[in-house]
């Protein structure tokens, strides 16, 4: 399902990307293939020739062509109107006519930079303006190496910019197939290490710079302020492109186990293209384009054949790949039909390389996804692996449930609620607590790292913790005691903490910090927080902390908290001001009600949690 829906998605692109093409008539063009100037051939008037009605190709070998046409304005005002030339990878295009006995010029060369352009676009264009039932004749000097045509269209220039509109948003969504079968493809492999994704990947990026060169974007986007001429790059490309897809038929056919020849074949291929694709800067741009005539039927039915000997030795996936050559034959033989003015131009022979290389490279990705069902057997193994793991650390969570408190305090001058919710089964935050007849000492700590292994060094804590119960009436010297003991007992980890010792016979908290948060202290409605700085845990042995201490009240509800609580929120905030407006609404709740709200509402500003997130609140009851 997943397939015919991709396939669905393609077809209504394609549906959307003929829609408005209302192209104008190409104008009826006379040539001649002699050696003028401008003003040689507005004087002496050279022998024309009439094209065909369809005819605007002239062939490999010719390097230059005079052409002239028509332009007219059958209307009552005066218009503005686009002259293009749809060829930009064309070498130089000199166009003139004369206009109340002077002769203008307008230039265009292929190697200068894009930047210089009257008009910014990716084809030849000029911009021409007609009074009423005006009519000019046009003449243009065309030279290239390579094909020679001269598929000329005259559009009105709100017609022109509105099809240009319609022409980006076509090419951008031919782009964003091959990028997104790219980057989809290349995480396939990511996670499967199948070479053949590699393969796949290379030649859906030549493919795109092919494009980007062949329709004029490469420089338009790319290097618009550089002098070059993009045809070396295309025959490289396009060289690059088959060695690409030839390496991946190779590996995708499997071809060296079920017919050596073929593979050898189609080897040999790759490394001639290889050297194509080398020497396309010293040979002659004309001979590398008949070259193409004839090695694009090749590669095609010899990758066909070997896609159809495939599927029938049984490797079922090679049926997409056959169909995905044929899709892209058949988009090619368009394509050059409709530029060897064979047939008329129409949408699907305009876009026919843009369309079968679209069908081909989505087929290819069907092709590659039916290769990843031969793998289910590995993961079926790889499951029962999970499944052994999964095991493994639901032991590790109820070991360290163990190590965190087993009840709440039973002291009838507080009541307490806690949150412990690590990021995976088990974490590296942990909480604990003495409790006596005239105090209550919390402690709150968070191991650096996430996991196992911090769960595991969670234990640490808590036995550094318990060590120091001596020490439960001075909140500084209980965590140095801590940090002596970690600094000994940890490798390459480190612990924010903190200890809070409220004193029920003086109302007053001291309480001293290892980098914890500072804690919140909610009375009478208002909201404050305090907070005491100091080094994390196992940093350095002989750090001596600070204690501060608060007066209390009955009443007074204390959270404490660790940083999980409220990070990933808004990064460039204070924890104050991330909590206090989220805090304010809930200060009249009861205690459980408080707990639950607060969490809830911070959970839904957190798009994915990245930490453990433990929260305490303490109420000071009222007697």
């Amino acid at each position: 399902m997943t397939q015919l829906r991709r396939i669905n998605l393609f077809l209504s692109i394609l549906i959307f990307m003929s829609c408005g093409t209302n192209f104008p008539e190409r104008p009826l063009i006379q040539y001649t293939f002699e050696t003028k100037t401008l003003e040689q051939i507005l004087s002496s008037g050279p022998v024309w020739s009439k094209a065909h009605e369809l005819k605007y190709n002239f062939g490999y070998w010719k390097p230059s062509v005079w052409v002239k046409f028509d332009v007219s304005n059958p209307y009552e005002e005066t218009n503005d109107y686009i002259l293009e030339l749809e060829a930009p990878w064309v070498d130089s295009v000199l166009l003139g006519w004369e206009s109340g006995g002077v002769i203008v010029q307008k230039q265009f060369d292929g190697s200068k930079p894009f930047a210089e352009r009257e008009i910014q676009h990716r084809n030849p264009i000029y911009k021409l303006s007609l009074k009423p039932y005006e009519t000019k004749t046009i003449y243009v000097f065309i030279q290239n190496s390579g094909i020679l045509s001269a598929p000329f269209r005259i559009w009105k220039i709100n017609s022109f910019f509105d099809r240009m509109e319609r022409d980006y948003i076509a090419n951008g969504v031919y782009f964003g197939i091959i990028l997104a079968l790219l980057l989809y493809n290349l995480l396939i492999y990511i996670s499967v290490r199948e070479k053949a994704y590699v393969y796949y990947c290379m030649y859906l990026a030549t493919l795109a710079i092919n494009y980007s060169l062949l329709g004029g974007f490469f420089k338009q986007l790319f290097f618009p302020n550089v002098a070059m001429s993009v045809k070396p790059y295309l025959y490289v490309s396009v060289n690059v492109s088959l060695t690409f897809v030839g390496l991946f038929s190779l590996t995708f056919l499997n071809l060296k186990k079920i017919n050596p020849f073929l593979h050898r074949l189609i080897f040999f291929s790759v490394v001639a293209f290889g050297m194509m694709a080398i020497c396309s800067f010293v040979i002659p741009s004309n001979w590398i384009e008949v070259s193409f005539i004839y090695t694009f039927p090749y590669i095609f039915l010899l990758l066909m054949s070997a896609g159809a000997y495939s599927y029938v030795k049984g490797v079922k996936s090679s049926l997409f790949f056959l169909f995905a050559w044929v899709t892209l034959f058949i988009g090619v033989i368009f394509d050059s039909l409709t530029k060897a003015s064979l047939i008329p131009s129409s949408t699907f022979g305009r876009y026919g390389v843009q369309i079968g290389t679209a069908f081909e490279v989505i087929l290819f990705s069907l092709a590659l996804g039916r290769r990843l069902r031969f793998l289910l057997e590995e993961n079926l193994i790889a499951q029962n692996q999970l499944t052994t793991i999964k095991k493994d650390l639901e032991t590790a969570r109820k070991i360290q449930m163990r190590i965190l408190p087993d009840k709440l305090p039973t002291n009838q001058k507080l009541s307490m609620v806690v949150s412990y919710h690590p990021l995976y089964d088990v974490g590296g935050d942990f909480y604990d607590y003495f409790e006596f007849s005239d105090g209550f000492g919390l402690v709150i700590a968070d191991v650096t790292g996430h996991g196992v292994s911090a769960a595991l060094d969670s234990s640490t804590v808590k036995i550094a913790f318990r060590n120091a119960k001596e020490f439960k009436e001075s909140p500084k010297e209980l965590i140095a005691a801590m940090n002596r003991f970690l600094c000994t007992s940890l490798s390459a980890r480190f612990v924010s903490a903190a200890y809070f010792y409220i004193d029920f016979s003086q109302m007053k908290l001291y309480f001293s910090s290892a980098g914890n948060p500072p804690f919140v202290l909610i009375r009478n409605g208002e909201i404050e927080s305090f907070e005491c700085p100091g080094l994390l845990l196992g940093v350095r042995s002989n750090f001596e902390y600070e204690q501060k201490m608060i007066g209390l009240e009955e009443g007074d509800r204390i959270l404490i908290f660790t940083d999980g609580l409220y990070e990933n929120l808004k990064p460039d905030e204070e924890p104050d001001a991330i909590l206090f407006p989220e805090i304010e609404p809930l200060v009249g709740f009861p205690q459980n009600a408080f707990h639950t709200n607060l969490l809830n509402r911070l959970s839904a500003m957190r798009q994915v949690s990245k930490d453990d997130i433990t929260l305490v609140s303490i109420d000071l009851t009222k007697v």
